[in-house]
Formats: C-alpha cells, structure tokens, sequence
C-alpha cells in the first residue's frame, strides 16, 4: 500500500475521520446518517448547478463533518 493511502486509513483498514470512529461499520452508518441530512438541506435550497466546481462544493459539504 503506498504511504499516501497508509496516511487515511487507521491500523485497521478504516478510514480517518474526524470523530475518530476505527470500526468500518460504524463509521458506514454514521457517513450515510451526516450525508443523508445535509443531502436533503441541499434539495430543499434548490441550487442550481452550473459549472464541474459546484460538484466539489457540494462534495466537501457533505463530508466535510466526517473528512478533512
């Protein structure tokens, strides 16, 4: 594994996260209940998406609880 990769994951294979949760499972409910919330705050505002740039905003507001 190259040393990039080993620097986002824990010991275990998890990935790092800002709640420091190490257990896969854990961490899979707990990205899917962050992101389902903010994906509806954002279908309620109705953006418009108007260039590529608008989907990488919208990436690190939907990750950015759980990723740096």
């Amino acid at each position: 594994m190259s040393d990039w990769m080993q620097e986002t994951l824990y010991a275990n294979g998890t990935l790092i996260n800002k709640l420091g949760i190490r257990d896969a499972q854990d961490l899979a409910k707990k990205e899917f209940e962050i992101t389902a919330q903010r994906e509806l705050f954002l279908l309620n505002q109705g953006i418009k998406i108007k260039d590529i740039s608008a989907f990488a905003k919208i990436n690190a507001f939907l990750f950015s609880p759980l990723y740096d």
